[in-house]
């Protein structure tokens, strides 16, 4: 019956759906008025994303708030990240702001780590450049061989959701993780300007509205199971094959269709 319905839509219709995203349109008006560099943008961007769980209101206003105080944010010196500015800036988001103030502490001991990571990037930069032997490279160079180095990631999102998985601590299919990897799509889309459609390999976040449906079209409550959360993935996963749609782009689908959907299931069941 899910199949059924959804049997129409398109990957285009889902690349349409998240050009509406008000994620995606608060991250690209950030883009068009930051003051910083690239390189702050995307890193700013993965470490909200990292910590955008247990919100206090909905995803789209806490990720509008983030842009519009990130347009006003003051980090200094763009030539050199400074973790002190980072962590003030989060500190500010999170405290003060009106729509991610649950567990505030805990998320700000992940930013903390997450900025560790940004400066062993830092690191991986500079070694790169010392490859070249070439002293007389700019700024420029290595601005550009740093985006050539994400752009390879934006390629292989796989690979980018098993590398943060590592340095979180996390599986690579946890749910912050993947939708990490998802807002950094967003951040490539704006300064690569074109679309990577997302591997089959990513799976759907699961959340209680996908929960829910997985529950009424699979009837499973009628034969009695304990829900295995494995067995819910798997079932996103042979839909989207089902539907030659990726798992997070059917995702956006699912999200905008969620209360006609639910309504359908439930009228089958009646």
């Amino acid at each position: 019956m899910l199949y059924d319905y959804l049997k129409n839509f398109t990957l285009e219709d889902a690349l349409k759906i998240e050009s509406q995203d008000r994620q995606f349109l608060a991250l690209k008006k950030l883009y068009e008025n930051k003051k910083f560099s690239d390189e702050l943008y995307l890193f700013l961007i993965i470490a909200n994303a990292l910590i955008s769980f247990q919100l206090s209101w909905k995803g789209e206003d806490y990720w509008e708030e983030f842009g519009d105080l990130g347009i006003r944010g003051d980090f200094g010196d763009e030539k050199k990240i400074k973790k002190e500015k980072i962590c003030e800036f989060f500190e500010n988001l999170l405290r003060n702001g009106k729509n991610n103030r649950r567990f505030v502490d805990m998320k700000l001991k992940r930013i903390q780590k997450i900025v560790w990571y940004q400066e062993n990037i830092k690191k991986i930069s500079d070694d790169d450049l010392r490859w070249y032997q070439n002293d007389s490279l700019k700024r420029s160079d290595l601005i550009n061989l740093w985006l050539d180095w994400w752009e390879l990631y934006y390629k292989n999102m796989d690979k980018l959701a098993q590398d943060l998985g590592e340095i979180m601590g996390q599986a690579k299919d946890a749910k912050t993780i993947v939708f990490a990897v998802k807002m950094f799509s967003y951040w490539a889309r704006n300064v690569f300007g074109y679309v990577e459609k997302f591997p089959f390999t990513l799976n759907i976040p699961i959340d209680s509205r996908l929960v829910k449906l997985y529950l009424i079209e699979t009837r499973w409550e009628a034969r009695r199971g304990q829900m295995n959360k494995k067995d819910v993935k798997n079932f996103y996963q042979g839909l989207a094959k089902k539907l030659n749609i990726p798992p997070l782009h059917l995702d956006a689908i699912l999200w905008v269709n969620f209360a006609k959907i639910e309504k359908m299931l439930n009228v089958r069941d009646v």
